[in-house]
């Protein structure tokens, strides 16, 4: 593996991890209007395999946000939103770390 085939992976990595950090802001700021969006793109019970793709790669692309939106929504809005800023904070940093961890192994085995 040469370096180019790594710094393609190591962009592909933080494109994937800051589209679900930037999901969540946006869960967080805009709340109903992103979610009925997302909503409308991901089958509630998807029973044909194209159901089942589309809606597995819509979640696995933006997933969390929605997910701990829904984890959250039992409680009042202001518990709610002060959850969701937490959990982005949380994940941003997550996030970081996973991205470091990942690209120094990629840099250990294939350099």
């Amino acid at each position: 593996m040469n370096l180019e085939t790594m710094e393609l992976i190591q962009g592909l990595l933080s494109y994937y991890l800051s589209v679900q950090v930037i999901f969540s802001i946006l869960v967080f700021l805009l709340g109903r209007i992103v979610l009925d969006v997302y909503e409308a793109g991901v089958y509630e019970n998807p029973k044909t395999v194209f159901q089942k793709t589309f809606t597995y790669v819509i979640n696995a692309f933006f997933g969390i946000g929605p997910y701990l939106n829904k984890k959250f929504s039992k409680y009042s809005f202001l518990k709610r939103k002060f959850y969701m800023l937490i959990s982005i904070v949380v994940q941003f940093f997550a996030s970081v770390i996973v991205y470091y961890v990942l690209k120094s192994l990629l840099r250990a085995i294939f350099l």
